[in-house]
């Protein structure tokens, strides 16, 4: 538990769906990848073109409040947030959330 898919694997995965016609079509967006150098290289090396990049600077404490909140019905996949998007006051659906 814990540990990150390996570099080889999960670029693979990303080069493989980004070569997908909806990706090429619509286009997509990369969030977290790549997390180190050997993966953007390999982007690079795969002719993976970015036409923008965005940095969000946002201080620790709000971006731990944001991730800590977070909730998920495994019954409908639908996410939550206790403060930001509450689920509605349903027993059933509160005691079924998880983290």
């Amino acid at each position: 538990l814990g540990n990150l898919i390996p570099d080889e694997i999960i670029t693979q995965l990303v080069l493989r769906r980004l070569k997908s016609s909806e990706c090429i079509e619509k286009g997509w967006i990369l969030d977290g990848f790549p997390r180190t150098y050997a993966q953007a290289m390999a982007l690079q090396d795969a002719g993976v073109q970015p036409e923008a990049f965005l940095f969000l600077n946002v201080p620790n404490e709000i971006a731990i409040q944001r991730v800590v909140g977070r909730r998920t019905d495994p019954v409908t996949g639908k996410s939550y947030h206790v403060k930001f998007k509450p689920p509605q006051n349903d027993e059933k659906l509160l005691r079924r959330l998880i983290v």
